[in-house]
């Protein structure tokens, strides 16, 4: 999918997976729940050989010396199939990880409610947002309906309430599934912290003791600032999201063979 130009949301349906290098992809067998999900909603029929392609293309990178094997989470693939069948990959490596960053708002792009919260073939507008937030010297842009935080570019925003409850924007709000969120809330909840899905308003964000963006790119990073305007002082989730995905990505069932998967 070029940047230059506005696709039909129909048109394709993508993921983007952390990759050791070799043959094995982390999580990967809930990013192909999800990309099967959204496929159905988009109306788009996977290739019955799509692990055995992305195996291919794979030992193509090998075949190239174009990879480097390891299991730490610096390299990411973006595996994106379109309405026809053609599956398309780029492979980049992250602007920064576990970093305190700034980030900006930015009116969130809509579509229909089925289209809204899949990864979808019209990205372009997760784009444009990444690059006003660059230019404004930010790190992420959030994006904003109707007064409150739906998803954010590259990351799914997590706001730590001050009563001790973590929100995330519900699935009705728009936001796309996280598959970084799905590997944390166990552990989240283990530590004593709730996760509960809602409502992003502005009331909620301003008393936030913590606003968390996690994402398989950029792990978990603490946002120092909105707009500009300080956000909560707190460290303590940040910290504990970046433990729990530490451990989650030494850990050898994490890391899934697309050989394996066929």
């Amino acid at each position: 999918m070029g940047d230059e130009k506005t696709e039909n949301p129909r048109d394709a349906v993508f993921t983007t997976a952390l990759w050791d290098g070799g043959f094995a992809l982390a999580d990967w067998e809930l990013h192909l729940q999800r990309l099967g999900e959204h496929a159905k909603l988009l109306r788009i029929e996977l290739p019955n050989d799509l692990s055995m392609r992305i195996a291919n293309f794979f030992q193509e990178m090998a075949e190239k010396g174009l990879h480097n094997h390891s299991n730490k989470p610096s390299v990411l693939v973006r595996i994106e199939c379109s309405h026809s069948g053609e599956l398309s990959f780029e492979i980049r490596q992250p602007e920064f990880r576990n970093e305190e960053i700034d980030a900006i708002t930015m009116p969130a792009p809509r579509w229909t409610m089925k289209i809204n919260g899949t990864k979808h073939g019209d990205w372009k507008p997760y784009l444009d947002a990444h690059a006003v937030a660059k230019k404004r010297g930010a790190d992420l842009a959030f994006h904003v309906h109707d007064f409150a935080i739906v998803d954010a570019d590259r990351a799914a925003p997590i706001v730590l309430d001050e009563d001790g409850v973590a929100w995330v924007a519900a699935p009705s709000e728009g936001g796309v599934t996280s598959i970084t969120l799905q590997t944390l809330i166990s552990g989240l909840e283990a530590a004593g912290i709730p996760v509960q899905f809602g409502r992003l308003n502005e009331r909620l964000v301003a008393r936030a003791a913590e606003v968390v963006a996690i994402g398989s790119g950029i792990g978990a990073c603490r946002i120092l600032s909105l707009d500009g305007e300080a956000l909560g002082e707190g460290k303590a989730l940040t910290a504990l999201c970046q433990s729990l995905l530490e451990s989650h990505y030494q850990e050898r069932a994490t890391w899934v063979d697309v050989r394996s998967s066929q």
